[in-house]
Parts: C-alpha cells; structure tokens; sequence
C-alpha cells in the first residue's frame, strides 16, 4: 500500500504537470497543423489549435490570420464563408444546414430540409460555446459572446450576449475603423498565439 501511495501522489503528480505543461501543448500544434491540411479553400496563416471537426470542408472558405480554438465543430455542407482575422475560442459550433423534420420519419429522415451558407465578416471575434445556426451572416468586426445561440444576422460592430435578438452594445467604429485602416490585426501581431 505505501508504495502506491508513494507512486500516486509523489511520482505520478509531476509526470503529469510535465505532460500537461510541456508536452501535451506539442501534440495540440501538431494536431492544429494536420488539421489545416484539411481545409483546400484557406488564406494565409490559418491557426487550428488542436483537434477540431470539418464536416465537408470543400464547402468551407477561410480568409487570412484565422485563428480556430481547440473543440471547434464546423457543419459545413451548406456553405460557410469566414473572412479574415476571425477569431474563434473553443468549442464553437456552426451549422450550415437542417435535418428535414417534415420528411416521412420522426422526428427526421436522412435528408436535409435547407442548405443555408453562414458567413462570417472580417475581424469578427467568436468567444467559446457559441452556437450559430444555418443562414446567419455575422457583421464585419461584430463580437460574440460566450455560449451566445446566434439564431439571425448580426449587425457590423453589434456585441451579441445569450442569443442573437439582444445586442449588449455596439465597438466604437470609429477606433475599430483606424485600427483597421493601420491594419493592426491580431493574427499579423501577434502570429505566434
């Protein structure tokens, strides 16, 4: 007994920190990069950060300095278009299309009701857990809040909390628009996060 006690809480405790710290980082990146292989129709300097999930990337398009999180779920067969600068964090979900609930089994069969594209402006930030639903076009420089359900279109600058049908407030577009104009895009800044 001493000597698994001795195992479990003095020698396996920093094998693990180890791991989480230095190694486990690696695997992510590796996976990140494998991931981008994926995707035909990218920009330049797109960042997948771990292990993600594109069902039919043909159907995906992505601009330049994109950063994807780790968890991201992307359903891409109705089409989903990403500017540039996009930020995305974690387990974020995009659907493109709906199963057909009218169809001739419960609650649907095997086909898809609507194929609706979904895009994504420029220098928009999607905070982790968002939801977005088929057909949403998502406004140049708009943020998303964490775990926000965007069910319908979002104005250019407008900050989305909880759902879509309730704008917190607005970026000051002025700043946004000089910052723009001297183009200080967090993935030509900061290449390496």
């Amino acid at each position: 007994m001493f000597l698994i006690n001795f195992f479990l809480y003095k020698i396996l405790p920093p094998i693990i920190f180890f791991y989480d710290a230095h190694i486990l980082y690696r695997i992510k990146k590796a996976v990140g990069l494998a991931m981008c292989r994926y995707i035909k129709n990218k920009g330049i300097d797109l960042r997948i950060h771990g292990h993600c999930r594109f069902i039919d990337p043909d159907y995906l398009s992505i601009g330049d300095y994109v950063r994807i999180g780790y968890g991201c779920f992307f359903y891409c067969k109705g089409g989903i278009k990403i500017g540039n600068n996009v930020q995305f964090s974690r387990n974020i979900t995009i659907y493109s299309l709906n199963h057909n609930y009218e169809s001739s089994a419960i609650p649907y069969d095997n086909t898809f009701k609507s194929s609706e594209p979904v895009i994504i402006g420029d220098n928009v930030w999607i905070g982790m857990n968002a939801s977005i639903l088929p057909g949403v076009e998502i406004g140049e420089g708009a943020i998303i809040g964490m775990g926000a359900i965007v069910t319908q279109n979002v104005k250019p600058g407008a900050i989305i909390i909880n759902n879509s049908s309730f704008d917190l407030k607005s970026r000051d577009m002025e700043h946004y628009n000089k910052l723009k104009e001297e183009e200080r895009f967090f993935g030509k800044l900061y290449p390496n996060y």
